[in-house]
């Protein structure tokens, strides 16, 4: 078959041409594709994504050359984009990585401090009733004087009431102590 008729076949999109292009372009597109893609299995993908492309598109060749110039251009932009989805795509995986280990991070400990408040409140329900009152109305933000006038106490009591009632939380919860005056008391 001589390139006019060759070239016609193709542009009529005649199967015999269109394999006969195929086997030609084939293997050199996808190692040209391969040096950009480092992959095998990846080149070849795109090879034959181009030569659909090209199998669908209205485009007709005049010259054997411009068949040429035009695979290899096709096989180049998409290996170049092939490149950058895969680029986005392991910053999409990394920055989801690190995500979840910030969330799994943030999780245990958001877990904790479940956990030492619940054994603050069951420290708490240990309490005299009226010590508890008055730290439940500590941690609601009330001064002492309010307290007093609240509970209809002198200040003095509820100042001893309230200095029984931390020693005793303190002895309890040991070390997590801190860490309940900073969750709930601040």
């Amino acid at each position: 078959m001589e390139d006019a008729q060759f070239l016609e076949g193709i542009n009529r999109k005649e199967p015999g041409a269109w394999e006969r292009l195929y086997d030609y372009f084939y293997a050199p597109l996808c190692c040209y594709a391969a040096r950009f893609v480092r992959n095998e299995a990846r080149a070849k993908d795109i090879v034959q994504d181009c030569m659909v492309q090209l199998w669908r598109s209205k485009v007709e060749f005049h010259h054997l050359k411009v068949i040429t110039t035009y695979l290899y251009r096709a096989v180049y932009n998409a290996s170049l984009n092939d490149l950058r989805s895969q680029e986005r795509a392991q910053r999409l995986h990394e920055k989801w990585g690190e995500e979840m280990v910030r969330n799994e991070e943030e999780g245990v400990e958001k877990a904790l401090e479940e956990e030492t408040i619940t054994r603050f409140y069951a420290v708490l329900e240990r309490l005299p009733e009226q010590q508890k009152e008055i730290i439940l109305l500590s941690m609601k933000g009330l001064k002492v004087k309010e307290i007093a006038a609240s509970l209809e106490l002198s200040e003095n009591t509820v100042k001893t009431q309230k200095k029984r009632a931390y020693q005793f939380i303190r002895k309890e919860l040991g070390e997590l102590w801190g860490v309940i005056v900073s969750l709930l008391f601040v």
